[in-house]
């Protein structure tokens, strides 16, 4: 996919549901040199690997579970009932939570998106 394409396609995500964890992520991805290279990597590697950096410090991860909890609780619900099993929090509970959502939020734009892995 050309990159202006994607670039347009994140920048009506963040113009369109300001304050979402979508936004969020396609204000990280839109910031790189290359997006699909992003995607791949944040599947590869994660957030552990200190890769977005608003979420690297506990004061930053506990921000964002704060701020975006609604949508945390509910992607956590939905995967929690896909996969028939809690998701195992190891850790402090809002960083696993807060780095669970931004990497799964990623992946579902990037299916949306149809970047490939």
């Amino acid at each position: 996919m050309k990159k202006d394409h994607l670039k347009t396609q994140l920048q009506f995500i963040i113009d369109n549901q300001p304050n979402t964890l979508k936004a969020f992520v396609a204000q990280e991805a839109i910031e790189q040199e290359n997006i699909e290279d992003f995607f791949s990597d944040l599947q590869q590697h994660g957030c552990i690997s200190g890769m977005i950096s608003p979420l690297i410090y506990y004061k930053d991860t506990h921000q964002f579970f704060d701020d975006y909890y609604s949508e945390i609780e509910q992607l956590r619900e939905d995967t929690e009932d896909s996969l028939g099993e809690p998701i195992q929090i190891k850790g402090d509970l809002k960083n696993t939570l807060a780095w669970f959502a931004f990497e799964e939020t990623a992946y579902q734009m990037s299916l949306n998106l149809e970047i490939k892995p």
